[in-house]
């Protein structure tokens, strides 16, 4: 029941256009756009400013090279943001959901036109094509999720919510790692069953402001997670430094949720900014806080080479509102892609209650059914949700669909392969350059390299 949006930290791809890449740096000198302050990219092209929330210009038209930012006439434009950026009256929305709930539950509504939560008798503008949902029970106002409907616009959020077994695994996470409080990013429904439960205390950031009409002050951020950017101001980090406090020791993680189409560069570094927050105010060790983040496995190279401590679990999370997402008949043919990417050890991540994971005894955790332990590489090696095997050219475990290509030395899909190139959506996982694999980065060991290539000739 976790929210999945995509908004996305990244330019809408041109097609065969170069790769473009985000600078990751502090953005507090950054332009500002209506979503907060912008995000350097590189490309080709060069180097410029623009929005972290929206993929296609149209949605947000902010633009600003590098080389032009340095112009005051270019800065004092752009100030107009500042002014632009619209707050909540956080405190004016808490006071009408106490007057909404002593009400009965006839006289609740909630006007998804006009995002209003109002008393039925005492509010006649909702008229006929508004879409309205009501009554709303107790177990609605406190479960807004069960009756929000998804955002649609796949452009900019697209809500995706987590079923109600991947919400419990987050919390048996926890409670396995003695985890009493949950920084509940992009995941309302982590937030909502934190808050009817005794022994979890949460906080919820969204860029999704209906929220903030069924939370007080202190339980729900206006929030955007590609640029750590609370829209409150001063007023939120309040908040999020006194949570930060109170959980000093009871344990605290960050479980989040981000849109599919977003680049982990900034989400990173918002955990790392998150982590340096919460060090400095509890006064601790620098370290980065315990994460529990959901995201597709084939983001893996890229979280890990950026993050080495956080590592894909083969937990498949699912999501009730979209079949692809799922583990049942209908879905994907090999399950959800999505995993849990967290720094927590694997080995308190207890699956023993759901038939679809068993637990390996040489890993020492659990794994899908369909997961083999591989003696070779020493661990159960699937990621995708099909059973791997091994090859002992490359020595490493491929998928069951891959054959080894002598010519191109490598294993390579079986269907379609043409030797000596690389799918050009592929990139290297080492250097992020398009047109090698990982094991052929001249980054890497560039003299093996050189020596193979000679070998490859010779045998020509």
């Amino acid at each position: 029941m976790g929210n999945k949006r995509k908004y996305a930290a990244t330019e809408k791809p041109i097609q065969n256009s170069s790769p473009v890449e985000v600078v990751v740096e502090s953005v507090s000198k950054h332009p500002l756009c209506l979503h907060g302050p912008t995000l350097l990219f590189s490309s080709e092209k060069g180097r410029y400013f623009a929005c972290a929330s929206c993929r296609n210009k149209k949605d947000c038209t902010v633009h600003i090279d590098e080389e032009d930012w340095n112009k005051e006439s270019v800065k004092k434009r752009n100030e107009k943001y500042r002014s632009l950026i619209p707050k909540l009256n956080k405190v004016a929305a808490w006071n009408q959901f106490k007057e909404v709930k002593v009400r009965h539950p006839s006289d609740r509504a909630y006007c998804n036109t006009c995002k209003e939560l109002y008393i039925v008798s005492q509010n006649r503008k909702h008229v006929k094509d508004h879409r309205v949902v009501m009554p709303l029970t107790e177990e609605q106002l406190s479960h807004p999720t069960t009756f929000l409907p998804p955002l649609e616009d796949d452009q900019i959020e697209a809500q995706y919510i987590f079923m109600k077994k991947s919400v419990s695994a987050v919390l048996g996470i926890m409670k396995n790692n003695k985890l009493s409080y949950a920084l509940c990013i992009g995941t309302p429904s982590i937030h909502e069953a934190a808050q009817e439960h005794p022994d979890y205390e949460s906080l919820l950031l969204d860029f999704d402001t209906r929220y903030h009409l069924f939370y007080p002050p202190n339980k729900f951020l206006w929030y955007n997670m590609f640029n750590n950017y609370l829209f409150n101001g001063s007023e939120d980090e309040k908040v999020l430094k006194k949570f930060f406090k109170t959980s000093k020791d009871k344990g605290m993680c960050i479980v989040l949720d981000p849109p599919f189409g977003g680049r982990v560069e900034p989400i990173i570094q918002t955990i790392r900014e998150l982590s340096d927050l919460y060090n400095k105010v509890c006064e601790t060790e620098d370290k980065i806080l315990p994460v529990i983040w959901a995201f597709p496995y084939f983001a893996e190279p890229y979280i890990t080479n950026m993050m080495p401590e956080i590592k894909m679990h083969d937990y498949k999370v699912e999501y009730q509102n979209h079949k692809k997402f799922q583990n049942n008949k209908g879905g994907r043919k090999f399950g959800s892609p999505v995993r849990f990417f967290t720094n927590l050890p694997f080995s308190t991540i207890d699956l023993s209650n759901d038939s679809s994971y068993k637990h390996c005894p040489k890993c020492k955790y659990w794994v899908s059914v369909s997961n083999k332990h591989c003696n070779k590489c020493k661990e159960c090696t699937s990621k995708n949700g099909m059973t791997y095997k091994h090859c002992n050219t490359c020595g490493r475990c491929v998928k069951p669909t891959f054959i080894h290509c002598e010519t191109c030395g490598r294993c390579c899909q079986e269907k379609g392969h043409v030797c000596g190139t690389v799918v050009e959506s592929q990139s290297c996982y080492n250097c992020n350059e398009k047109g090698h694999k990982k094991s052929e980065c001249p980054q890497i060991n560039g003299e093996a390299i050189k020596n193979k290539k000679k070998r490859n000739s010779i045998k020509k």
